[in-house]
């Protein structure tokens, strides 16, 4: 078998592949073809989606501190109903930057608009939810708590596996 230029043997196994392909062209340049701006592809941006974790696992994390706080208090320790009380001023102003968290995973971030609505929700209810514990409608109070904890427990979940830049709009 004799040699060829690029180092292969002439009628070796590599010629049963056919010939090599050509390096692909660079692409045109829109002021060289005389068309329009081409379209920059577009950056996904991670930044959001990084906020709306970290914002989102903070507000899990103290929903999951008021009902020790409310279970401590009604065993006899009274003090405790004040920290619940700041607990929940806490709660109120991290779900609205929860909610702003979602909007920018949304638009700058590319993302699907549902975990916004959801975010809006648990703010709503959030307010909601203090009204009925100042108002002491427990009856209220207590179930609302068991479904903040669920979907944020959802919406954490959510961000947590969310990759921009990946598929469509989950």
């Amino acid at each position: 078998m004799a040699h060829n230029p690029d180092g292969g043997l002439a009628g070796g196994p590599d010629t049963a592949r056919g010939p090599r392909p050509a390096a692909a062209p660079p692409p045109a340049d829109a002021s060289e073809t005389g068309g329009g701006a081409a379209a920059p592809p577009h950056k996904v941006r991670r930044w959001p989606i990084v906020l709306l974790r970290t914002v989102a696992t903070v507000f899990f994390v103290l929903l999951l501190i008021q009902p020790v706080l409310a279970g401590m208090f009604v065993s006899g320790d009274v003090d405790l109903l004040q920290l619940h009380e700041a607990n929940s001023f806490a709660i109120s102003i991290t779900s609205w930057f929860q909610a702003l968290a979602a909007v920018l995973v949304w638009r700058p971030g590319r993302g699907p608009v549902w975990p916004t609505g959801l975010a809006v929700l648990l703010s709503v209810a959030v307010v909601m939810q203090d009204g009925w514990g100042y108002a002491r409608e427990l009856q209220l109070h207590i179930p609302l708590g068991v479904l903040l904890v669920a979907t944020s427990t959802a919406l954490v979940y959510w961000s947590y596996g969310h990759r921009p830049g990946r598929g469509g709009r989950r």
